[in-house]
């Protein structure tokens, strides 16, 4: 396993918020006014439109709606909600992925934050394929917030982080994540292995359930590099269940108590995107009372 040293703090210096307007945006947009605040970063806000290569008669005018979506983002970026928040406004024309990916590299994004609970335009893309595509491949953390994601820390102050993983190199890209979170928050930092069972090491014998679970928490427990100066002791959990469970138990543990989820995106290989929707990742995102933070596995910092 590889050897993780105590992390530096996180430093967000730029955030970029993806909207579609919708009503649902509005929590993530909270998320990332709280962040900005707290890290004095440059909040970049960003609409996309679609192409539009043709336009029947009954459609409405593409110049009509650059205009509106002009308005509307100007409306947004000029309440009161960024007072005291430096930002940017943008509008991208093109596939909302592709562009919000690119505006990560042009802007030296550190982290993107996106509502997924929207039924309608980009909000109903990111409940899709479209969501994973970015989790797992921008070059940055991504926190979403789902459709069921309504706890936040009080005044953006987290309380309780929970770290889940499977204790392969790809997860614990997230995990110096973790760490700062609950170092600068002063959070409670839960570090949850969900499994399958058995655990995949040749000296855990099936029938000996509880060496297993001492096991796994030792394995958590050495995640820990010297160094790191959290507020509260963390808890170590283990949890077993078929693949297909494994979502579904990261996600009844979050609902006990946290603010934030924090865990790896793996990568899809290009040759099997016709999956994308069924990962662990992207389940715990869209079912989640909590928001979520994704890292993406080739992330380095």
């Amino acid at each position: 396993m590889s050897t993780i040293t105590a992390p530096p703090r996180v430093k967000l210096r730029n955030i970029l918020f993806a909207t579609d307007f919708s009503p649902s945006a509005q929590t993530g947009l909270s998320h990332a006014i709280d962040l900005a605040h707290r890290y004095g970063a440059v909040l970049y806000t960003a609409h996309v439109l679609p192409h539009m290569p043709f336009v029947e008669a009954a459609q409405p005018d593409p110049e009509q709606i650059r205009l509106l979506a002009d308005q509307r983002l100007h409306d947004l970026t000029h309440s009161a909600s960024f007072k005291d928040v430096e930002h940017r406004e943008m509008i991208v024309q093109g596939e909302a992925a592709e562009v919000l990916l690119n505006l990560v590299l042009e802007h030296a994004i550190d982290l993107i934050v996106i509502g997924t609970g929207g039924r309608k335009g980009l909000g109903k893309l990111l409940l899709g394929s479209v969501a994973e595509e970015i989790f797992r491949n921008a070059e940055c953390p991504v926190l979403t917030t789902g459709p069921h994601a309504t706890r936040w820390g009080i005044e953006g102050n987290l309380q309780h982080i929970l770290f889940a993983t499977d204790l392969e190199p790809e997860s614990l890209h997230a995990l110096p994540y973790a760490l700062s979170f609950a170092e600068e928050h002063r959070a409670r930092l839960t570090l949850l292995y969900a499994s399958q069972f058995p655990l995949n090491l040749p000296e855990f014998r099936p029938e000996d359930p509880k060496e297993m679970s001492a096991r796994g928490r030792d394995r958590l427990r050495a995640l820990i590099p010297e160094g790191t100066q959290l507020w509260h002791e963390p808890e170590y959990l283990v949890q077993f269940g078929a693949p297909s469970e494994i979502a579904d138990i990261i996600v009844k543990i979050a609902a006990q108590s946290a603010d934030m989820i924090v865990l790896g995106a793996k990568r899809k290989h290009p040759t099997v995107t016709k999956h994308l929707g069924t990962g662990v990742a992207y389940k715990v995102a869209c079912e989640a009372l909590c928001p979520v933070l994704s890292v993406g596995a080739l992330h380095q910092d």
